[in-house]
């Protein structure tokens, strides 16, 4: 940042002593001066937080490898009527059987491609007593979790305190514009006089 740029952000937080700044000037240089600061410390605490929930990511990675198994289902079933996943694949449902990896055998209802039938094998995750499971979370959605949260907090904090110096902004404005016509209804009539 040059001298000048500096300077201007100085005088921009209200940190320079200009004698001609009213108090709500300096209440306006004070809520930006905050805000300023409030970001800082949100950025800090986001990266904090995006921190604590990679390692909390990294320990759910290692617990879900070690309790989740792929194992093969037999379908005993055609499959029901598709319809769209959460994730927006069409899916559907059929009965199936597969073995668990403590060596029972287990049945239910799994969800698979509408393109399956009867007889046909797919791959489903269970926990360690045969249910099913999700399939355990990989190192993309750790990350993206991560992110989330890092640079989330900076930027709902930064949001909310731009919101403020804004507001804080248009009311400082609006009672110098009211002052300003106050002060002119009392001199505007007596300039007219001394202009004739």
């Amino acid at each position: 940042m040059s001298q000048n740029h500096f300077a201007r952000f100085i005088r921009w937080l209200g940190l320079d002593r200009n004698p001609l700044r009213r108090r709500c000037d300096r209440v306006e240089a004070l809520v930006r001066l905050t805000a300023v600061l409030g970001v800082v410390v949100a950025i800090v605490f986001g990266v904090m937080l995006g921190m604590r929930e990679y390692g909390n990511g990294l320990r759910t990675e290692t617990e879900q490898a070690r309790t989740r198994h792929q194992v093969a289902a037999t379908l005993t079933g055609d499959v029901t009527t598709p319809r769209l996943s959460v994730g927006g694949a069409a899916v559907g449902h059929a009965h199936a059987t597969w073995v668990a990896p403590d060596g029972t055998a287990r049945t239910g209802v799994i969800e698979v491609p509408p393109s399956k039938r009867a007889g046909e094998t797919v791959r489903i995750w269970t926990d360690e007593k045969g249910a099913i499971a999700p399939r355990p979370q990989d190192r993309e959605s750790t990350v993206v979790a991560a992110l989330t949260v890092g640079t989330g907090v900076p930027l709902a904090a930064g949001a909310v305190l731009a919101l403020l110096v804004t507001c804080t902004r248009l009311i400082n404005q609006r009672r110098a514009r009211r002052l300003w016509e106050a002060q002119w209804t009392v001199v505007e009539p007596m300039w007219r006089i001394n202009g004739r």
